[in-house]
């Protein structure tokens, strides 16, 4: 690995607080982000594509859809309850931190994307987490009349050497790939060979604002305008035009429109008909007039004759149309023509405004402008009042901290995080969270982003959720409860504060997030996570709830709930352990004679043992199956042991719960 890189890998780590991962798997940290921004306009983990272990050939499995990283299978049906036009790519990610290209590897990176697509009897076994990919990708191909064209698919191999194909590897690249292009299931299949090169300028494209430069005829200048540095309005070619679309790949970058509140909507009506019209000769030299044009709002805009140079820009309108022109690019004429508004803003209330009304000309879901409102700019301004030790970043805009190294991107919020911790926290709703946050807002808009509410509730429940998830990252918690983090946090607040909602009502929010915050500052924040995740693996264990359907399952939520209200009652006396106190205990080990007990209490002896006559008052032939290891019980402290014995308390059993 060349100096450049690793001084990128060691940005990244601290970016996302991966001290704890050795350089190989940072290493696919790091390349799974930068590859899969490409496709993506919205904050992603890049972990959730990584493989688990053992998973031949493969470090990262993405499933875009409609520029959204899917990882469940509710995702994907959310979407297409949502549009009837769906555009797909899987992407395969294979990284390697050795300088050297492997004909081998590449070939076992191969052979593992050509098993993903394998029918289900010839499909080598695997694990839950690709089970899943391969339940969700089963499920696009079941329902392809929702495809808008068949799926792409695209491989990378990233090394940190450089590309020199004299050992033959790119004929062995070809007949590799040679059945899968050969399937007729995908519209392309693409071969990326990502070296040293490849990765530091994909990086830099990560990190830098993006500038380019485009010839604008005819340019006319707007007059002074309030809150606008300057302005222009012109013709650019629809080739040249093409330039502020693509990066160094020829792929479209997404990340222009992130303040686009509209995503590509496929080849519906009208994009076809702007397809019909470039397909006709004589209407594609009239598309500057058939065209509504394209609005571009930019940090800044420098001017030299003809050339503008535009800096840090967004295409807030002209979404569709910038997606039809790139898909077809290869018939535009030089004689074809667009429109288009170049915006220098000194203000971002005021790109606010401008993305508002240029969006209103045609129907947008609502949801698109819910962070414009005032209430989400104040809660900007809260997280960012909370000390530094505490604070988070709450990203009204996608990606608006992405190029700030100084910031962890663990620590920033997204719109969506924010509305399913506070729905998980504070409504109760752990089970909902698997939603696309659109149907959320529409279906809790009664109960969230109320004027009433205080800005404190949003934070907290946006600190447990990062709280978890760091538990996560340093294997404090099992990663199989992972599907579960929202229960977690739920059951958190139920056990500090309890299960009552309160929204609307800012000055009891206010009382619960002092109670939280201090659990925060005081260190029983990890008392109450332990709490949770015990209760929690105890209800899995014993609900009749199907296993599959359990984190989706308001019946396994009520369980948690009636577990928690239960453990908090025998834990509210187990603070200074002493002969006469009642105590919440788990079941660790049995005998003949004693069950053996782990004291959930803030007294450093923790072990304690109840003696059989306590249990039952007859024999018990297998005491296992009466007492089996993880019960909880609620005992009584009946008497001490020696110093020397393991087991420090004696107690008497009181009701098993």
């Amino acid at each position: 690995m060349n100096r450049i890189i690793r001084s990128f890998l060691s940005t990244h780590i601290k970016e996302y607080e991966l001290e704890e991962l050795n350089e190989e798997t940072a290493f696919e940290h790091f390349i799974n982000r930068c590859i899969i921004n490409k496709y993506s306009s919205e904050r992603f983990d890049p972990e959730v594509i990584m493989t688990e272990a053992g998973e031949k050939g493969l470090d990262g499995v993405a499933i875009i859809v409609n520029e959204r990283v899917i990882t469940d299978m509710s995702q994907i049906a959310s979407i297409m309850k949502s549009t009837s036009n769906l555009d797909v790519s899987f992407v395969f990610i294979q990284s390697k931190t050795s300088e050297k290209f492997s004909a081998s590897e590449i070939g076992d990176f191969i052979y593992g994307v050509k098993a993903f697509f394998e029918i289900k009897e010839n499909r080598p076994k695997t694990n839950e987490k690709m089970e899943t990919l391969i339940q969700i990708k089963d499920y696009i191909y079941e329902n392809s009349i929702s495809l808008a064209k068949s799926p792409t698919i695209d491989l990378y191999y990233a090394c940190c050497g450089t590309w020199d194909d004299g050992n033959g590897i790119q004929a062995r690249i070809d007949i590799e790939k040679k059945p899968l292009v050969e399937s007729g299931i995908f519209s392309a299949v693409n071969f990326y060979k990502y070296d040293s090169e490849r990765i530091i300028s994909t990086y830099k494209e990560l990190k830098k604002k993006i500038a380019r430069e485009i010839v604008m005829e005819k340019r006319v200048t707007f007059p002074t305008i309030a809150g606008v540095r300057q302005a222009y309005i012109g013709f650019v070619k629809c080739k040249d035009y093409i330039n502020l679309l693509v990066d160094s790949d020829g792929k479209i970058m997404n990340n222009i429109f992130e303040d686009n509140v509209r995503d590509f909507q496929g080849y519906n009506t009208i994009n076809s008909e702007i397809k019909i019209t470039l397909n006709d000769s004589e209407d594609q030299a009239r598309f500057a007039i058939l065209n509504n044009g394209i609005t571009i709002v930019a940090n800044q805009i420098k001017i030299t004759g003809d050339m503008v140079e535009i800096c840090d820009y967004q295409i807030v309108n002209g979404c569709q149309t910038s997606y039809v022109l790139y898909d077809n690019q290869n018939i535009l004429k030089n004689d074809s023509y667009l429109v288009v508004k170049i915006i220098e803003v000194s203000t971002s209330s005021i790109a606010d405004r401008i993305i508002y009304t240029t969006n209103r000309q045609t129907e947008v879901k609502s949801e698109a402008f819910v962070t414009s409102s005032k209430f989400h700019k104040m809660l900007q301004d809260f997280y960012n009042s909370i000390e530094p030790a505490y604070r988070l970043y709450y990203e009204r805009r996608s990606k608006q901290y992405d190029l700030d190294d100084t910031i962890s991107k663990n620590k920033v919020i997204s719109l969506t995080a924010q509305i399913t911790s506070y729905l998980a926290m504070f409504l109760n709703e752990p089970q909902s969270t698997h939603r696309y946050y659109g149907e959320l807002l529409n279906a809790y808009q009664n109960r969230i982003f109320l004027n009433t509410d205080s800005f404190e509730v949003y934070y907290i429940a946006a600190y447990y959720l990062y709280y978890v998830e760091q538990q996560f990252k340093n294997f404090k918690i099992s990663r199989g409860l992972k599907v579960f983090k929202y229960h977690i946090i739920c059951a958190m607040r139920a056990y500090l504060v309890g299960k009552s909602v309160n929204c609307g009502k800012a000055r009891i929010q206010k009382k619960e997030f002092d109670i939280l915050f201090s659990a925060v500052k005081n260190g029983k924040i990890d008392e109450a996570m332990r709490t949770a995740v015990m209760c929690i693996e105890y209800v899995i264990e014993h609900t009749a709830v199907p296993k599959q359907e359990l984190h989706r399952s308001r019946e396994f939520t009520n369980e948690l709930f009636d577990k928690i209200d239960t453990v908090s009652c025998a834990c509210a006396n187990t603070a200074f352990l002493k002969k006469g106190d009642f105590v919440h205990c788990t079941v660790i080990a049995v005998n003949r004679s004693f069950v053996f007990v782990k004291i959930k209490a803030d007294d450093s002896r923790k072990n304690g043992r109840i003696h059989i006559s306590n249990v039952a008052n007859e024999y018990i032939e297998d005491l296992k199956s009466r007492v089996p290891i993880g019960e909880i019980f609620q005992a009584k402290i009946i008497n001490e042991y020696e110093e020397r014995d393991e087991f420090g308390w004696e107690l008497s059993l009181v009701d098993s719960i």
